[in-house]
């Protein structure tokens, strides 16, 4: 399952909070800094700490569908660690995670950016996990989740790009002429025909 949006830094973080009022949820970041444990954000002035880092993805695992996540240990190739100066990165894997991405800039403009998870048939079919581990999910609750997730970024946005969503102020800087967005392959400014203003 995967919603694609159009969101700034700002943006990002309302998601953050949102997925931080949900009882039971933990928000991590995607892998670790190098020769680093995995951080867990209690807040999203904790979240809008990393964002002066390379990347602006981060993790959520909602306690009740199960399957906590296990730590991946990667180890760097002998040129990283050099380079590095540093062995390797730890990542956090399970199937019920809910991943949150936002892509670079793309010539200038704002990339979109995802959330997305599993669901049961694609898990079984294409996942490296164990049929044992994926039965131990709730995939149900993993599914509404991810729905009103889907929904809460729909009901936020102003306006879209195409039947994309874009977020309040991606579109406010859009609007004012700060930004452009990255229309897969394309420049997007506003006025557009390719924008729809709800």
């Amino acid at each position: 399952m995967q919603a694609t949006f159009f969101a700034t830094d700002e943006d990002l973080l309302e998601v953050a909070g949102w997925l931080l009022a949900i009882p039971g949820m933990s928000l991590f970041e995607v892998a670790s800094r190098p020769d680093m444990p995995i951080r867990q954000f209690k807040s999203t002035v904790e979240v809008a700490e990393t964002f002066t880092e390379p990347g602006r993805s981060f993790s959520a695992w909602l306690e009740a569908t199960g399957v906590p996540p296990v730590l991946r240990q990667i180890e760097f190739n002998r040129e990283t660690q050099h380079k590095l100066k540093a062995k390797g990165r730890t990542e956090l894997k399970s199937p019920a995670m809910i991943g949150i991405r936002s892509n670079n800039y793309q010539c200038g403009c704002l990339a979109n950016s995802t959330i997305s998870c599993w669901n049961e048939k694609g898990a079984r079919q294409r996942s490296m996990y164990d049929p044992a581990v994926l039965d131990q999910v709730d995939w149900k609750l993993l599914r509404s989740t991810m729905t009103g997730l889907q929904r809460k970024l729909t009901n936020a946005a102003p306006a879209k790009l195409g039947r994309y969503p874009i977020m309040e102020t991606a579109f406010a800087k859009m609007r004012a002429g700060e930004l452009q967005l990255w229309n897969w392959g394309s420049p997007c400014a506003f006025p557009s025909p390719l924008v729809t203003v709800a």
